[in-house]
This record gives C-alpha cells, sequence and structure tokens, in this order.
C-alpha cells in the first residue's frame, strides 16, 4: 500500500522523488514538496523556504499522536462509554494541573501503547466500571490513531479537503488527520 501512495503523489508531483534530510528527524529522510504541492493546500504558503517541510512516510505499527506534543483528549471505555480523560484539560495536563489519580490515569496508558505497538496484548482497565478491555476497542478522537501506515506532512498547512478525500479513496479507508505544534 505505501508504494502505491508514494508513487501516487510523485506521478502526482505532491512531493520530489528523491529522499532527502527536509524532516524534523536526524536520521530519517523524506521527501520535498513537490512542482504541484500548492495543488493540495490551495495556496503559495511558500514552504518551500522552509529546512523542515518534507513528507515523512511511516510503515511500522504505531501510536501516531502528533509528535507527542499533542495532549490525549479521549479515550472512551467502550464498556461504560465513559472518557479515561474526562475532567482533564489538555492544559491541566501540561500545567501539572492533574492530581495524582489523574497522572495516573495517562500513566497506565503508555505501556499499553508500547505492548500493541509490539503486537502483544494491550487492554486498561477502564477507572469508572472498572471492566479491563482491548486497548483498541476504546473510542479516541484525534488526538492518537493506531495504525501501521501515517504521513507526517512537516510544517504543511492545512490540506485541502478534495485531497483528503482522493488519498481516502486510494487508501480504502478512513484517515484520521491530527495536528499537532511543536
Amino acid at each position: 500500500m505505501s508504494e502505491k501512495i508514494l508513487k501516487w503523489l510523485q506521478s502526482n508531483e505532491i512531493i520530489e522523488s528523491e529522499l532527502s534530510y527536509c524532516i524534523f528527524s536526524m536520521s530519517n529522510k523524506g521527501y520535498k514538496p513537490g512542482n504541484k504541492h500548492i495543488d493540495v493546500i490551495g495556496s503559495n504558503e511558500n514552504i518551500l523556504r522552509l529546512k523542515v517541510c518534507g513528507v515523512e512516510i511511516k510503515t511500522e505499527r504505531e501510536v501516531f499522536n502528533a509528535g507527542a506534543f499533542t495532549a490525549m483528549t479521549k479515550l472512551e471505555c467502550p464498556n461504560c462509554i465513559t472518557d479515561r480523560f474526562e475532567g482533564i484539560t489538555p492544559q491541566d495536563f501540561f500545567t501539572d494541573n492533574c492530581t495524582e489519580e489523574q497522572l495516573n490515569r495517562f500513566d497506565t496508558v503508555f505501556p499499553e501503547f508500547d505492548k500493541w505497538t509490539n503486537n502483544e496484548n494491550a487492554s486498561l482497565i477502564c477507572p469508572h466500571c472498572l471492566k479491563e478491555s482491548n486497548l483498541i476497542n476504546y473510542k479516541t478522537d484525534n488526538s492518537i490513531a493506531f495504525s501501521n501506515f501515517g504521513f507526517t506532512f512537516w510544517n504543511w498547512p492545512d490540506l485541502k479537503e478534495e485531497f483528503l478525500m482522493e488519498l481516502k479513496a486510494k487508501i480504502g479507508t478512513d484517515i484520521v488527520r491530527m495536528n499537532g505544534h511543536i
């Protein structure tokens, strides 16, 4: 699948064909914007002036979370339909304004993310109903996504809806879109 999408992006000149150091990584390379990248963002934002402006393609099992710069805001139990993080705002999380019990709700999730990434059984016990459920049965919002295929458009503005719909059709599944800021 990744090769098919890569070739499609390259043949439509959305990204260049050669890998280069254009993403936020010292060890991985990405694809610089192609001659027609403006077609997918709608206007000339002059992103080519930026050193970090490429597209990174990931093809390994991963918990995508906008570079860990976006707080998880929803992880809803499949049994009681209650949000694990109910009452905790991103501002609370980032300003250490959480109780120890609230922080524990986050801390118990991260080892399960690692298990899921490593193809191990990953489950959580809901702090509300106390039932255990498989991690991927929890409903999330666009702050995290579980997949083995993803793109990071480093420093690109919002992508046009038409492009996202065409990409969705090419991939054959829903797309989870998230924004992160460093």
